[in-house]
């Protein structure tokens, strides 16, 4: 159990040891030929080397974090050039020696940890400093694309809360919530796309289901949460399923590539049903974004009234979950370098990643009969969710007065 604990943090003293070595190494090395590691083309030209090689050079020598120098770090071969072209240029002896010295200890460290260069950048990316997973995210969005044959441009979650003009201890809530740029890569019978539950604390079912469409449908719809006004392109057929106290929309069979692309949108109101405040089975109030299909983004946004002082500042974190189910036995916390945005009240929330964004959140305040003015937006915004997860923003629910 020992070993297992202190594993880690051998290897992120190492790691950066030598690092910082090599760092030091070079650095004393520029000095001593009269090189400015913040002017790497005039060193290019100076010891008529390859400028992309002085440019990554002089980005090792500046990086604050250890970690960030690392992918520039050149082979053998490349740094050889280097202290060759600077013998030339009469570099002392002992300059060049240290930083074949340093180089061999950074090779050493990784040969130990991770037994080669692109294992240590993997790990370096999954729990490193800088903006963890930002590689893995990416590679995985293609991957998972691949391996399920469906992908999506944008995931939007949009969440709308005002206390009640009749009584204020309860909440007027409203979703808005869709895919955009849904594209198959090979025949997918069906795909989940949007799903709904309320839970306690505990996770338990609320019961709570009077919902209303945020569009005005004639006659009976089974789809009645479904904005045709915001949704395009080969909408397919789209099943609608009750999986317990889950409501879950699938979307059905159509062409593979972009004869098949579309975006669909779903949005509802929720209104006077959640309390405000705290009680024995609530403490915190969730709203959650479930990442179920490779997107390029998440953008995740909360519209809070001016009143509701409280949710001002919440918390974000993400879950991974292993099934992409909520209720599944294993969630792990990721790493969630994004952070949110204070957006202001009444802010232009229109985005160049989603079309018409602004026109359908303007149609759920016209729904609200609720004024933008009034609202707050905080944004969260995620390049290349990783997929199962889930995008949680929390606060805490207040006592009541």
């Amino acid at each position: 159990m020992t070993a297992t604990l202190t594993e880690p943090t051998r290897f992120e003293e190492d790691c950066r040891r030598s690092v910082q070595a090599l760092q030091s190494a070079l650095l004393e090395l520029y000095r001593a030929v009269g090189a400015d590691p913040a002017r790497p083309q005039d060193v290019s030209r100076q010891f008529n080397l390859n400028k992309n090689l002085t440019w990554k050079v002089a980005r090792i020598i500046a990086a604050s974090d250890g970690y960030e120098a690392i992918p520039l770090i050149p082979g053998p071969g490349g740094l050889e050039i280097l202290l060759s072209a600077m013998g030339k240029g009469e570099a002392p002896a002992d300059k060049l020696e240290r930083v074949r010295t340093a180089a061999k200890e950074f090779d050493r460290m990784v040969e130990v940890h991770t037994g080669d260069r692109n294992t240590l950048e993997l790990v370096l990316d999954s729990a490193g400093g800088g903006r963890p997973m930002e590689m893995s995210r990416r590679l995985a969005f293609r991957g998972n694309s691949g391996i399920w044959g469906i992908q999506a441009g944008v995931r939007v979650t949009t969440y709308f809360m005002a206390p009640n003009r009749h009584d204020p201890a309860m909440l007027d809530l409203a979703t808005l919530a869709g895919l955009t740029r849904i594209r198959r890569l090979r025949p997918v019978e069906r795909w989940p796309v949007f799903q709904v539950r309320e839970y306690n604390d505990d996770g338990s079912a609320t019961g709570r289901r009077r919902r209303e469409s945020l569009e005005r449908h004639e006659g009976v719809s089974s789809h009645p949460w479904i904005l045709g006004s915001l949704c395009s392109g080969a909408l397919p057929t789209m099943h609608l399923t009750q999986r317990g106290d889950t409501t879950i929309y699938e979307l059905g069979e159509g062409p593979v590539g972009r004869t098949g692309e579309c975006s669909c949108f779903f949005g509802f109101t929720d209104t006077a049903e959640v309390p405000r405040y705290r009680d024995a089975s609530n403490t915190v109030g969730e709203f959650v974004s479930s990442v179920s299909i490779p997107a390029e983004a998440l953008l995740f946004d909360l519209f809070i009234h001016r009143d509701l002082t409280e949710a001002m500042k919440p918390s974000t974190e993400m879950l991974g979950t292993i099934g992409g189910s909520v209720e599944g036995a294993g969630v792990l916390r990721l790493p969630l370098p994004e952070s949110i945005r204070d957006m202001g009240m009444g802010a232009s929330v229109d985005s160049l990643l989603v079309d018409r964004y602004g026109e359908g959140v303007n149609a759920v305040f016209d729904r609200l009969e609720r004024n933008p003015r009034d609202f707050r937006c905080l944004r969260l915004l995620v390049e290349y969710p990783p997929m199962s997860s889930r995008a949680i923003i929390r606060y805490e629910l207040p006592a009541r007065p």
